[in-house]
């Protein structure tokens, strides 16, 4: 349990650090993109496409963010219903297969961006090679994995302990 609480705590320091220095990339080339095309008639082709993978990252990062201070939206009225064993039994199960979920989305991330094809692809503008900015997707899904694990491990640990209920 120790292991897996300092991994995932590791990664959202790293997570955070990410998401403001993605969206100060996001935010300079988006004013960037503004000045030269409205005030200095010189549209750069590049600052669109800049953004655009800056909020792909930053949205992926951000969804992990959520997952490890427990700030997602939940339809809870099922659970709400129930308490006790019942109720951590129910979460327990929902987590478990969000863990299965993400292990399967996980998989197929790494077939696609590892497929022969990406090694080929680059960007319009920015002529950077594909596997970058898609790189993201397994990335995001093996952090969001990793704080699910703990959340699962930490409400069983809970659980066994307290007998209370997690979320």
């Amino acid at each position: 349990m120790n292991t897996i609480q300092r991994t995932s705590d590791f990664i959202y320091r790293i997570e955070k650090v990410l998401a403001v220095v993605i969206l100060c990339i996001m935010t300079l080339s988006l004013v960037a993109g503004v000045v030269f095309r409205y005030f200095l008639n010189s549209p750069l082709s590049w600052s669109d496409e800049a953004a655009m993978f800056s909020l792909v990252w930053v949205t992926f990062l951000g969804g992990s963010i959520c997952i490890k201070r427990d700030q997602l939206a939940a339809v809870s009225f099922v659970t709400d219903r129930f308490s006790g064993k019942t109720r951590q039994v129910l979460l327990s199960l929902g987590l478990f297969i969000v863990i299965l979920f993400c292990l399967f989305f996980l998989y197929l991330s790494l077939n696609w961006i590892t497929s022969p094809t990406m090694s080929f692809e680059r960007s319009d503008a920015l002529e950077l090679p594909m596997i970058i900015p898609y790189s993201i997707v397994p990335i995001g899904t093996c952090f969001m994995t990793i704080h699910f694990i703990h959340t699962f491990l930490h409400g069983l640990r809970i659980g066994k302990t307290e007998g209370e209920d997690f979320t």
